[in-house]
């Protein structure tokens, strides 16, 4: 068996207000090209295809054509629905399947696999486990709504499970999107996607593989203390500014039924790079010169009180320089919260705020309600909520800023809801 393993493609992201969509483009053309020459049995994509779970045309244009020339090449593909996708496979599952495509949209208890014969006539079984939302998971193990219930030890329990279902006599894939505990992340992925309350024990992924085909994380890597072979193929294209150098690509898998197994990570040409450099108001002409048609360069002028429109002056003469950052020598570094720390909040500050937005009040399923009544009236209480969320955290903000204004809010009041805001709403600064 040859396999191509791919994953976070992120179809539709920006950087620095600039559409990556030339780039994406090469990129899976250069995908399709190394299946061809390969001679791949399968390219299996674990995950985070778009960007968001509504793509524009464009998006799926290149996405959808990169699936149909695999099936005019005759090239099988595997397709998992990651975080960041949504419900997009829906509505295409069926006519992705008309070609050689499988798509798995969500984790599930009866489509869970895909077999075919490989080149030599080996038969090849793939296990998929997409991106396990909170509540699919639970429903799929029991948890119900219980907020006590672990997240990782639910999706560990339907790992054991689909693993319980493979023939240890074929050639056994396992692909899926989600985190596992000692991942090294980067500063791009969603902060709390990869908290540890996500974090699934290497050790409870299958042992009965060849080799487990990972997604979500955005750096490659081998999973190191997993029973089997375990890799993060990593995105296709450096995400933000601090990717700079980080290698970009897939992996080429090579298994038969003997237990041989080789895994080789190729580096994607077409993926631009990205430069981060230090300049002053003096001499940035010079500094930023030399990574003309390199690639995107992120400018870090070193000024306290820049001249007017310097950012303007910069990006005019150096078309290639996509962001202007100024780093202020006085101003005290922004920590950003740890991911650590966002997940440690106490179950109490979790109730207390429950509580105080209106969950005590939170309509309960009666018996012989059907799910469907239940779940409007659960919505339209909870959009209640939210919206009254929303409207308190404006005026609150407002209320922040008129008091620094007057003097009577501190920076460091300030600092912490900009910290707050950033992580509720996965702003990257580089987008």
């Amino acid at each position: 068996m040859r396999l191509l393993h791919t994953a976070d493609w992120h179809v539709g992201s920006t950087l620095a207000g600039l559409d990556r969509f030339d780039e994406t483009g090469k990129l899976l053309d250069e995908l399709f090209a190394t299946a061809q020459s390969e001679k791949v049995d399968a390219v299996l994509v674990a995950g985070d295809v778009f960007d968001n779970a509504m793509p524009g045309n464009i998006s799926q244009k290149l996405v959808f054509d990169f699936f149909a020339r695999l099936s005019t090449a005759g090239i099988r593909s595997v397709v998992l629905a990651g975080n960041h996708d949504g419900q997009v496979f829906v509505p295409s599952k069926s006519l992705l399947s008309l070609g050689t495509t499988s798509v798995f949209e969500k984790p599930s208890s009866e489509q869970y696999q895909v077999g075919f014969r490989s080149r030599v006539d080996e038969l090849v079984v793939v296990t998929a486990l997409p991106y396990p939302h909170e509540r699919v998971v639970m429903k799929l193990n029991g948890a119900g709504d219980d907020v006590r219930g672990d997240y990782a030890a639910s999706v560990s329990t339907f790992i054991r499970w689909l693993a319980g279902r493979m023939d240890v006599s074929d050639i056994n894939v396992f692909a899926a999107h989600l985190m596992i505990g000692g991942a090294q992340l980067t500063d791009t992925e969603r902060p709390m996607s990869v908290s540890p309350f996500f974090a699934v024990p290497a050790q409870n992924l299958p042992s009965q593989t060849m080799y487990n085909a990972l997604g979500h994380v955005h750096k490659h890597q081998q999973i190191v203390g997993a029973p089997a072979r375990s890799e993060y193929s990593g995105s296709i294209f450096r995400v933000n500014f601090s990717e700079e150098g980080a290698p970009k690509g897939f992996n080429i898998v090579d298994a038969d039924t003997k237990g041989n197994l080789t895994v080789q990570f190729c580096e994607l040409k077409s993926a631009i790079e990205l430069h981060n450099i230090e300049c002053t108001t003096l001499d940035w002409a010079s500094r930023l010169e030399p990574y003309k048609d390199k690639g995107y360069t992120k400018a870090r002028v070193r000024a306290d009180d820049p001249p007017f429109n310097l950012q303007g002056e910069i990006r005019a003469a150096c078309p290639w320089v996509v962001k202007v950052e100024f780093l202020r020598s006085q101003a005290e570094a922004t920590a950003r919260p740890t991911i650590e720390a966002l997940a440690s909040t106490s179950l109490e500050t979790v109730q207390s705020m429950y509580r105080a937005y209106g969950g005590q009040n939170a309509p309960q399923k009666h018996p012989s309600e059907t799910p469907l009544a239940w779940e409007k009236s659960a919505r339209g209480h909870w959009e209640k909520v939210l919206g009254g969320l929303e409207e308190h955290l404006a005026s609150w903000t407002k209320g922040c800023e008129g008091q620094k204004n007057s003097g009577e809010a501190s920076d460091d009041v300030m600092k912490v809801v900009g910290e707050l805001y950033q992580e509720v709403t996965h702003a990257d600064t580089d987008a």
